[in-house]
């Protein structure tokens, strides 16, 4: 074979195989640098020329003697950009296949991370809707995991200042006791309330102390209201009561009816004037506090017990038994008799049930303004809801008889008595005795020996 031949046989086999190279170079071409993308570029002109037929058999025949150190040069040099971009090109891909490796694996990794986090949340919910939800936590949102981390911190802070109080005591200024209000009744910590108000009993009241929040305050005494036993609300309740005011507030009607309950119901005379003088004030009482006003001052000052109950009524304060019958005997001292029958009435439109003491009243009021057969019948409803009437409605009960003239049934009243062994008022026999005389009966014995 001549050398033409195999020159042109080696230049078609290179240019083959250059052109697989530069095809496989071509797809890194322009994600290479601008050094690789010109040699990229030669590489591919050499291999077009040589690709290329002759132009005339003449210029073929006079450039036979040269042809075959152009082929062979253009062979070495299509060799080693040939195996230059291959190597590039293997390089590039390595790169390629290792990032797009990575990113695969990242891939695959965030998504096992997404579907642990997935599940943990489903988790979570399933559980939020099986167990009572948490204050403070809004479906386990970040606001209520942010609110979790604050109470937490607020639970740390306030330990802290509840321990430093009890080791160092609690200083007399306005911070460090406007602390150990807030955290002793928001950790419920008896001891350091009681300390404290033991403290502001003994040092008195904090300057500025109407300045402190007056949430806290209201919440810290009522805190020491149900801390302290009877004996101690008994002793310090009205001290208590002057603290709380000086704190810029009123008494809470908790802790009012806590100094009432701790005396039973029946307290004295210096705190029913304390409660008289927190009314003048305009403080808001409880209803125990006026209902003790009233029956403190039903017999002394029934004008201002009457002036109280209006105001309790205007206020929309319901009256309770208790209340209604000193409201009652306050009319009956008063000589307002329309004005008792009108509230005896009320209590039953307010289903409250009248007492034997109710029932009294009203006979006396009946007996008094000449309304004598609903005196008796009021004793008679008196007796059948099993009420003992005293010696002074049995007093009244006869006279409302004799007025009526029925003297017999007066007499029978007699008898019961006796039968009860309720012992009746002097004037109670001279009366009926008159009676039995008047209708020619030596004395009502004798009448009472006729009609048994």
């Amino acid at each position: 074979m001549e050398r033409s031949h195999i020159s042109q046989f080696l230049v078609c086999q290179m240019s083959s195989i250059s052109a697989k190279s530069v095809q496989q170079a071509s797809q890194a071409f322009f994600r290479g640098r601008t050094a690789q993308r010109l040699v990229m570029t030669v590489a591919a002109l050499g291999a077009v020329l040589c690709a290329l037929p002759p132009v005339s058999p003449a210029t073929s025949s006079r450039l036979c003697g040269s042809s075959f150190q152009i082929d062979f040069g253009v062979l070495v040099s299509l060799c080693v950009l040939g195996y230059f971009v291959d190597s590039r090109s293997s390089k590039s891909t390595g790169e390629l296949i290792a990032k797009s490796s990575l990113a695969t694996a990242e891939s695959v990794i965030g998504k096992a991370v997404l579907d642990r986090r997935r599940d943990a949340c489903c988790a979570a919910s399933v559980e939020e809707r099986a167990s009572p939800q948490k204050p403070g936590v809004i479906n386990g949102s970040a606001r209520g995991l942010r609110d979790q981390r604050g109470q937490r911190r607020r639970r740390r802070f306030d330990v802290h200042i509840i321990e430093c109080a009890q080791r160092e005591g609690v200083t007399h200024t306005l911070p460090r006791v406007s602390e150990v209000m807030r955290a002793s009744s928001r950790l419920g910590h008896r001891d350091a309330a009681l300390k404290l108000f033991g403290h502001m009993l003994k040092k008195g009241v904090v300057p500025g102390a109407h300045l402190i929040d007056k949430a806290v305050s209201n919440k810290f005494f009522q805190f020491v209201a149900e801390t302290l036993d009877d004996k101690r609300m008994k002793r310090d309740g009205l001290s208590l009561l002057d603290l709380v005011r000086c704190h810029g507030i009123d008494p809470s009607p908790s802790t009012q009816n806590r100094l009432l309950s701790a005396w039973k119901g029946e307290p004295p005379v210096s705190v029913v004037e304390y409660f008289v003088k927190m009314k003048g004030d305009r403080v808001t009482l409880s209803n125990w506090a006026y209902r003790s006003i009233i029956v403190a001052y039903e017999h002394s000052d029934p004008g201002f017990v009457m002036k109280v109950g209006t105001e309790m009524e205007r206020s929309g304060i319901q009256l309770q038994r208790t209340a209604y019958n000193a409201v009652l005997g306050a009319c009956l001292q008063l000589g307002m008799h329309n004005e008792a029958q009108e509230l005896f009435g009320k209590m039953a439109d307010h289903a409250v049930a009248p007492n034997a003491r109710s029932y009294g009243i009203m006979i006396r009021v009946y007996s008094y303004c000449g309304q004598f057969e609903k005196a008796i019948a009021i004793f008679d409803a008196m007796r059948e809801q099993s009420f003992e009437p005293n010696r002074f409605a049995y007093h009244h009960t006869i006279h409302a008889c004799i007025m009526s003239e029925r003297v017999q049934y007066a007499v029978q009243l007699y008898n019961d008595s006796v039968q009860t062994q309720m012992p009746l008022c002097a004037r109670t026999y001279v009366m009926l005795s008159r009676a039995c005389r008047d209708i020619g009966f030596k004395d009502f014995y004798q009448a009472s020996s006729k009609w048994s």
